[in-house]
């Protein structure tokens, strides 16, 4: 299974220099939204990807599809995280299963 990713142009060089299998950037016009929108669809029907991650950032502007696989993690950028630690620590408890704690 391969790991998506997508966001902005530096988390997304980041993610291609780690070596993350599929990486795709977009910026924050409309038409870059609608790109996303796409592929973000593309990448939820394809049966090789099981991980997608995608900038908070992007996540209020486009709908996520609830779908379990493939499992889909909202990642922060640069400027660090909007949802928070205990939002953050609920979305990989949810997804793999794990409380994290301090």
């Amino acid at each position: 299974m391969k790991i998506a990713v997508l966001g902005d142009r530096d988390t997304a060089l980041g993610f291609r220099l780690a070596g993350a299998h599929e990486v795709y950037s977009f910026g924050d016009t409309p038409l870059e939204m609608e790109r996303l929108r796409n592929k973000l669809k593309e990448l939820v029907e394809r049966d090789d990807i099981g991980i997608i991650l995608i900038s908070e950032r992007f996540v209020g502007r486009v709908e996520l599809p609830d779908v379990t696989v493939p499992i889909i993690l909202q990642i922060p950028d640069k400027s660090g995280s909007r949802l928070g630690e205990e939002a953050i620590k609920e979305i990989v408890r949810r997804a793999i299963g794990v409380e994290l704690k301090r």
